[in-house]
């Protein structure tokens, strides 16, 4: 019997479509619209995969759920995440490559595309967008394109090499864009809102589940955010925004301190326990 393992070498990713466009479906009438659109637009199947979730009347996956498996099973270079209700009668698929390679050119390290997006420290312009909506109002803000710090979620380009996931730990169908940017960020990616026309059915009305959800969102990243020593198996070092708290917590006066103050809070547990 042959027992040598044969290792598979590689090299690079090949991915076998252009596109994975992907799709959360409540509503198969208004998903097959979408999907004429798209072929129309010229995301033939030779270069395009569709896949999508099945959340007619009841929900399978959530969108953070959802999304996450799109992202895990998508064949695609670039998996297009879009609202049904979506219409790509406007611009086409040679007009989203010449968006695409605009741009990789300007920096390799983008992430996320879309149509719309919302602007940091920028106190009068907070939007940038190109987008129509169902009713014949096109919206246009701002300079397009625009690196932005979260994007719109009717329509998202994801690169699928950047390997971007959603938290685990948030739930529902709310800032999940703003989620998954600010998760690409932390990975050294950038997002980016390009001038892609289309046809947005419906204007976003946010709801209580929205607030609920942007509550979440915020203690989360807060408490990921907050200042903290890390220890690793060879040294400790702090995290702070603040330069101060670095530089003060990294003495050794500061290290013993809280070297002491952890101890104290284990034996007393420890003592509690007992009790």
């Amino acid at each position: 019997m042959n027992n040598r393992i044969s290792p598979k070498k590689i090299a690079s990713i090949h991915h076998p479509y252009r596109f994975t466009i992907a799709t959360l479906v409540t509503d198969m009438d208004e998903y097959n619209q979408m999907l004429a659109s798209y072929q129309r637009a010229g995301f033939t199947e030779d270069i395009t995969e569709y896949i999508y979730i099945d959340n007619i009347g009841q929900n399978s996956f959530d969108a953070y759920e959802g999304l996450n498996l799109f992202l895990q099973i998508a064949q695609g270079e670039y998996i297009i995440i879009c609202h049904q209700d979506v219409l790509i009668n406007y611009d086409d698929v040679n007009a989203l490559n010449v968006q695409i390679e605009k741009i990789t050119k300007l920096d390799p390290n983008w992430a996320i595309l879309s149509n719309a997006g919302g602007l940091e420290n920028d106190l009068y312009h907070r939007i940038v967008s190109h987008v129509v909506y169902g009713d014949g109002h096109e919206q246009v803000m701002g300079i397009l394109p625009q690196k932005v710090g979260t994007t719109d979620e009717n329509f998202m380009v994801i690169k699928k090499s950047a390997n971007l996931a959603l938290s685990r730990d948030l739930a529902g169908f709310h800032l999940y864009a703003t989620d998954i940017c600010l998760v690409a960020e932390l990975l050294g990616y950038s997002a980016y809102a390009i001038d892609f026309k289309l046809t947005h059915k419906s204007y976003g009305k946010p709801d209580q589940n929205y607030y609920a959800i942007m509550e979440t969102l915020v203690q989360k990243y807060a408490w990921f955010m907050r200042s903290r020593t890390i220890l690793t198996t060879i040294t400790d070092f702090r995290l702070s925004p603040s330069a101060i708290n670095r530089k003060f917590f990294s003495t050794r006066f500061a290290k013993r301190f809280l070297r002491r103050s952890k101890k104290y809070e284990y034996l007393k547990a420890l003592a509690n326990k007992g009790e």
